[in-house]
């Protein structure tokens, strides 16, 4: 399957004319790997949606296309991941040609039985929806802060917060004091991480001040609605920390790396976060629209930095166990506009906006 474009003569065609193929008729064409795709192992799922797709094929041909179908998945997540690398190191231009994201494709590597197709010069990039930043921290700090959240209960947080944290006797919404020894190291952590984000991913010099946090631990039927949070300043971020999974959800396959479907696949994604950043579905993929929706699998340990306005809930899930997240907001100052204060001045405003 390929794009053929034609040379038109100029005031385009008149009745009865046909359309000549251009010379310069280019097109993008998968070229699978023998070696690779004899490795692949394509899921149940695979191969229920070729068979609902074309019906009239053979069990041999099904596999066939399942393999091609699951080589594509993952050949497009290895595309990405390294189309991510290269933009990050402004290595763009380097970009390997049979990268399906490149600025060019290389014709060369078309195989003799497939050069009537052409070859296709095209610009393929992943769409930069919203910078989320990610950050792994070491299992024994996760543990050190399960065990201080364990022993310092703050206050109620229910009140002020959207989540259905009730379905259980231990399900909690707690404050989370960034005053004492430990909410100090961590407010630091996350302010430098913050900074981090908004100067790599926009190039801009702020300060970042965490004034809020807050945890939240939920248990079998409870969940989060569709929401966003706030902030002081005019931007700002906030930020999930995963710091306890119960054994049920981690099991879970992730969708975003196993190109499950959400279709005829219920409890996918027991559990997960689900971020959106548009009026889409998880369908726009197969409509050709960006893709606006994500659901992330929860994994001890990781954080997850964003802009505080991203739109997101968390799903049910059942079975035992304490699915624990920390949050907290962070707001951002522009240091240009600290340039005629003094620093007691610049801190005073600071502390201020936590208000």
């Amino acid at each position: 399957m390929g794009i053929t474009t034609y040379d038109l003569p100029p005031g385009g065609l008149k009745d009865g004319e046909i359309a000549t193929p251009s010379k310069d008729d280019v097109t993008f064409t998968w070229v699978y790997d023998q070696e690779e795709l004899d490795k692949i192992k394509p899921t149940e799922r695979d191969i229920t949606n070729v068979k609902n797709a074309t019906p009239n094929l053979s069990d041999e041909e099904v596999l066939i296309e399942a393999k091609q179908k699951r080589y594509r998945k993952t050949k497009t997540q290895e595309f990405r991941k390294q189309y991510h690398e290269y933009e990050k190191e402004g290595r763009l231009n380097e970009l390997p040609e049979d990268n399906i994201f490149a600025p060019k494709f290389n014709p060369q590597t078309v195989p003799p039985e497939l050069e009537r197709q052409g070859g296709m010069a095209i610009t393929m990039r992943p769409q930069a929806a919203v910078h989320m930043m990610k950050v792994e921290i070491p299992l024994p700090i996760i543990d050190e802060l399960n065990e201080h959240i364990d022993k310092n209960i703050g206050k109620d947080y229910s009140k002020v917060l959207v989540g259905q944290i009730n379905r259980n006797k231990k399900s909690a919404q707690i404050e989370f004091n960034l005053n004492d020894e430990v909410g100090k190291l961590v407010k630091g952590q996350i302010d430098k991480a913050g900074k981090s984000y908004v100067n790599n991913g926009f190039g801009r010099d702020v300060t970042a001040d965490t004034f809020e946090a807050w945890t939240v631990h939920s248990y079998a039927g409870d969940f989060n609605p569709l929401h966003s949070h706030g902030v002081r300043t005019s931007a700002g971020l906030s930020c999930i920390l995963y710091l306890k999974v119960p054994e049920q959800i981690e099991n879970i396959a992730d969708p975003s790396e196993e190109g499950i479907s959400l279709n005829q696949s219920s409890g996918t994604v027991d559990g997960f976060t689900y971020f959106t950043w548009g009026d889409g579905d998880n369908q726009d993929v197969n409509r050709f629209r960006p893709v606006t929706e994500e659901y992330v699998k929860p994994e001890v340990g990781t954080m997850l930095i964003f802009p505080n306005w991203l739109r997101h809930a968390v799903m049910p899930f059942f079975g035992d166990g304490e699915r624990r997240t920390f949050s907290a907001n962070i707001n951002i100052f522009e240091n240009s506009s600290f340039e005629n204060m003094s620093e007691e001045d610049k801190i005073k405003h600071i502390e201020n906006m936590r208000k």
